[in-house]
């Protein structure tokens, strides 16, 4: 895996590009700040990075997710060690979609191998997929074969939850065969799934979801 590596941050920086002019485009551009304007707002980065280092040694991860979203809000260099520490507390929510947008945040300036063999991990094990139903009631999801590693479990039983609450999820999910409002469908890497059940389909007789299966792009590029 280490000789990879290299072929592996390209495709990095390839997506940082795509992901630095849209997150990015309601933020003060930092070469309109004045010296003594940057330096305020390094400062103040350096303040709430220290406050997320404190939280995530004691495990606040819900403490850590208020200082890392107003970290990312500022128009400044944050540490790659600080949106790695995003991904973790991302991760304890079961959020692995948030945790590979943190991830490759991290991977802006930095070749940690953590986060290259996770973003690794992530292509080639789990799968992005949208679920949509018209009915809150209606949309349960269901996993064949729940995860046995904890982390994937989460993520599983976090999809679950969001499609009981809100009728619908995008994220990404551990591969594998899975049920959304009845109909089957499969989860593998690098490949988006989107199944949706509308009240336009369901006004033309359509009682079955649709599905749609895609290619997408990787940040390990493999």
């Amino acid at each position: 895996m280490f000789l990879q590596r290299p072929i592996i941050l390209c495709s990095v920086v390839a997506l940082l590009l795509t992901w630095s002019t849209s997150s990015h485009a309601d933020a003060p551009a930092a070469s309109s700040l004045s010296v003594k304007e940057q330096a305020a707002i390094d400062a103040e980065i350096d303040r709430l990075s220290g406050e997320i280092r404190t939280l995530a040694r004691r495990q606040v991860w819900a403490g850590v997710e208020r200082k890392y979203a107003q970290v990312v809000k500022l128009p400044g260099e944050v540490p790659s060690e600080i949106h790695l520490t995003g991904a973790y507390s991302a991760r304890e929510t079961g959020d692995l979609l948030e945790v590979y947008e943190r991830l490759i945040r991290a991977a802006t300036n930095s070749a940690d191998p953590t986060v290259v063999d996770w973003l690794w991990d992530l292509d080639h094990n789990y799968g992005r997929v949208t679920l949509i139903a018209d009915r809150r009631r209606t949309a349960e999801l269901r996993s064949e074969d729940m995860p046995l590693d904890p982390n994937r479990r989460n993520a599983v039983q976090a999809a679950i939850q969001v499609c009981a609450d809100e009728g619908k999820f995008n994220g990404l999910l551990p591969k594998g065969k899975y049920e959304f409002v009845g109909q089957a469908f499969k989860v593998d890497p690098g490949v988006g799934v989107r199944v949706e059940v509308s009240p336009k389909m369901r006004r033309q007789g359509l009682i079955e979801p649709t599905i749609v299966y895609r290619e997408l792009p990787t940040a390990t590029g493999q």
